[in-house]
């Protein structure tokens, strides 16, 4: 399988194919990315941000008052843009299992992600975080994943449930099924900071999965 594109040079690519933006707006957020994802949003100040810019601190207070505002200006082109640039090129991957089991689908699904995971981990955090305390940002992020779900996976599923490969549950279930239990694990490694906690259970998410979504 081809390797994922991470979102640290998604969101460069974004930028640099951006005219609107200022040359030095672009390296204030792509050093705002850096720094919220190497020691935390909280533990940021914007001088930090200004010195790993290269511009005076007094710019960035010119465009972002609060560093909420700054951190606002950041998600968007993440959540509009990033993220679904990215959910596209693992649409594209997801094709080429059309021809898989139950659990061989289940195993490359997870083993993808969490691959995708580990190398974004410090970046996925900051999302991860925002998305637990913003509806509107999370309700975003659905509303862009789910044609590009049903588009993808969706008749991946209808072949195994025809072959009498999967339960007979529909699609949205299947997919909330699996997507609910490798979030819920992925946030606890998320709280307990320790993403090789997730790692270590993704041989045991497989197979709770293969399980649950068996045919009775």
């Amino acid at each position: 399988m081809e390797k994922n594109t991470d979102i640290r040079t998604a969101f460069e690519q974004v930028m640099a194919a951006d005219h609107e933006i200022p040359a030095k707006q672009k390296q204030v957020l792509a050093a705002s990315l850096a720094l919220f994802a190497e020691q935390g949003f909280a533990n940021t100040t914007t001088k930090q941000i200004a010195d790993r810019a290269g511009v005076a601190e007094g710019t960035v207070y010119r465009r972002y008052k609060t560093k909420d505002e700054l951190l606002a200006a950041l998600l968007k082109p993440m959540v509009t843009t990033v993220l679904p640039r990215l959910m596209r090129e693992f649409a594209q991957q997801v094709a080429t299992m059309r021809n898989l089991t139950r659990h061989q689908l289940l195993t490359a699904l997870i083993e993808n992600r969490a691959a995708f995971l580990a190398e974004n981990w410090p970046v996925g955090k900051v999302l991860l975080n925002e998305m637990m305390i913003q509806p509107a940002l999370r309700q975003a992020v659905i509303q862009n994943a789910a044609p590009i779900i049903q588009k993808t996976l969706y008749p991946i599923l209808d072949r195994l449930r025809a072959q009498q490969e999967l339960a007979a549950v529909p699609n949205d279930m299947v997919v909330q099924f699996i997507v609910g239990t490798v979030l819920t694990n992925v946030m606890r490694a998320n709280l307990q900071d320790d993403f090789a906690l997730f790692n270590q259970r993704v041989p045991f998410l497989i197979d709770f999965l293969d399980r649950g979504l068996a045919p009775s």
